[in-house]
């Protein structure tokens, strides 16, 4: 991975010191944010004080988020940046190079959320991935072109899935034909002969 993206992990500010958080405008994403999935926003934002006394750097937008750490289920998970923010420590943001499209990247780390959660260091839930583990791992890159053609497919299954207004009205189609079809079976009736 470290070779189509450059691998960058956050910071947190002094929670000590208010004049960091206070009043803040910088979006600043913690590890659970990730379930988001698509962060349009933050719960918290730092301030410039707060940013300038950290290791954090500000990501563009369209970088992938992974966990690294996290009870539970949220280590592993992956999420897409629609805004530009920046991250705790237990993030790693995931900036493209030109030779990968940043949703494939993202549709194909979501489908290796168990085996990430698998090369993570620690046993059980007390392990984390850290930029020593992701910035080797090894993935399948095809043409951007063919990239761009799996994404096309998985936006449309993503839509159906979780967009009430385009899922929604896609199954009660599907239903309805459904219905049509043995409506009209239930009711085909073969002519009695005399």
């Amino acid at each position: 991975m470290g070779e189509i993206a450059t691998l960058i992990t956050g910071a947190t500010p002094s929670t000590l010191k208010q004049e960091y958080w206070d009043n803040g405008t910088i979006s600043w994403m913690s590890s659970g944010e990730v379930n988001l999935k698509r962060v349009f926003n933050t719960e918290q934002k730092i301030t410039q004080d707060g940013y300038n006394s950290t290791s954090t750097y500000l990501v563009p937008v369209h970088s992938i988020v992974i966990a690294l750490a996290g009870q539970g289920k949220t280590r592993g998970k992956v999420a897409i940046t629609e805004i530009e923010l920046c991250t705790n420590q237990s993030l790693c943001s995931i900036v493209c190079n030109e030779l990968v499209n940043y949703k494939y990247l993202y549709y194909y780390l979501d489908s290796k959320y168990e085996e990430l959660r698998a090369i993570s260091n620690g046993d059980g839930t007390r392990g984390g991935l850290s930029l020593k583990l992701l910035k080797p791992y090894g993935l399948v890159l095809p043409s951007l072109k063919e990239q761009e053609r799996i994404v096309s497919i998985l936006d449309r299954f993503d839509a159906l899935c979780h967009d009430i207004s385009t899922g929604l009205p896609a199954e009660i189609e599907a239903r309805q034909k459904q219905y049509e079809y043995y409506r009209d079976k239930l009711l085909n009736f073969k002519k009695l002969e005399k």
